[in-house]
């Protein structure tokens, strides 16, 4: 079995939540994301990148952990 390249990091629930609400709201694509990421919780804007990655291979794992409704 393939290993995951990108698994789902607890510490990054606020993250992956922010994320949420930043697809939800339409301001943007979420390929370019990333800097909204960075701004709305004041991190690194690569860090947030990193994130984005992992928040869009785990997009369907995540929105069933999150409850997330489309």
């Amino acid at each position: 079995m393939e290993e995951n390249k990108y698994p789902i990091k607890d510490e990054w629930e606020q993250y992956y939540n922010t994320l949420e609400a930043i697809r939800k709201s339409g301001i943007t694509n979420m390929y370019g994301a990333a800097p909204y990421l960075a701004m709305a919780e004041d991190i690194d804007e690569r860090l947030a990148g990193e994130i984005l990655i992992n928040w869009m291979h785990n997009y369907s794992e995540l929105s069933k952990i999150y409850n997330w409704t489309r």
